[in-house]
């Protein structure tokens, strides 16, 4: 058996809860989703078979035939903390901050994360890879898309290869370079695949060099000055639309901190099928908008 433990913190407030969705609550099954979208984003980005990428994440977290190669759990010495946080801070001079407001985990406290292996089965290097991937770009509940539920995670000792706490953002920018790079060292695909990946044809990294104080200060800024601004409204549905069909964007906007209060955003993009009502050319813009504005570095990808 492989043990391996890390300290999760939030950088911003998570929406997140269990059976009881007026309870916040840091949920193992939430987390283990998380990597598995991680997970598939890497291995998808060498082909885009599908039958290969089911076999991969199985042999990770399990199928109906095959039991996982790992369990999750997650601790807290004290209860969670939580408050009313808005959803659409970008909004609260439009009357619209108070009808956004819901629970959130808050930012700032601790939890403890622990992966486990059956006894004689090695930790997977898939499931390592998903981690970093989703510490470094991604984030938890809702909203992840859009700056709540940032994540940062730290390690003891026993586990291997982790980062130590970046001092800019250029090593930050560095270090998801590295990231990428070695989990999705593969040429470009012909054809846009029918699931997100880190192909470098068909995704697209940017991470912000100028710091902001907070985590909103960022959010507003990304809605305000990019997202809502008269340039890029009016094709909504390319950053995902819940009506006519649900799809989540195939723009992952989140940040991440270094030193104790300033917060750098990192911008994914991700290209895949079905495309109908997205305009790759207009998210294109779209990022390519992020750069000047974020005073950001591409460090993956772009088309």
């Amino acid at each position: 058996m492989t043990k391996y433990s890390y300290k999760l913190r939030l950088i911003s407030p998570a929406f997140i809860a269990g059976v009881d969705k007026r309870q916040p609550e840091m949920r193992a099954t939430s987390i283990r989703g998380q990597l598995r979208y991680w997970l598939r984003a890497a291995v998808g980005a060498k082909n885009a078979n599908s039958r290969d990428l089911w076999e991969r994440e199985s042999a990770v977290f399990g199928s109906t035939s095959v039991g996982s190669a790992i369990s999750m759990r997650v601790y807290r010495a004290e209860p969670a903390k939580s408050a009313e946080y808005a959803m659409l801070p970008h909004r609260r001079n439009e009357g619209r901050r108070r009808s956004s407001e819901q629970f959130a985990l808050k930012h700032g406290q601790a939890f403890d994360l622990t992966l486990l292996t059956r006894p004689g089965v090695r930790m997977p290097e898939d499931v390592l890879d998903a981690l970093k991937l989703w510490s470094l770009l991604g984030g938890i509940g809702r909203r992840s898309r859009r700056m709540f539920g940032a994540v940062e995670i730290t390690s003891p000792s026993n586990a291997p290869d982790w980062y130590t706490p970046l001092q800019s953002p250029q090593e930050l920018a560095q270090l998801i370079q590295e990231v990428v790079t070695k989990v999705a060292p593969f040429p470009a695909l012909g054809a846009i695949p029918s699931f997100p990946t880190l192909n470098v044809g068909h995704s697209w990294i940017i991470v912000g060099q100028d710091a902001y104080p907070t985590y909103e200060d960022a959010l507003i800024s990304l809605f305000r000055d990019l997202l809502r601004s008269p340039k890029f409204i009016e094709k909504q549905d390319t950053f995902g639309q819940a009506i006519g069909g649900r799809r989540a964007s195939p723009l992952i906007a989140q940040v991440r901190r270094i030193g104790p209060d300033s917060y750098y955003p990192v911008l994914t993009a991700l290209r895949s099928k079905p495309d109908r009502r997205i305009d790759w050319d207009h998210l294109k813009l779209f990022m390519l908008a992020a750069e000047s504005h974020f005073n950001a570095v591409r460090v993956w990808g772009g088309w």
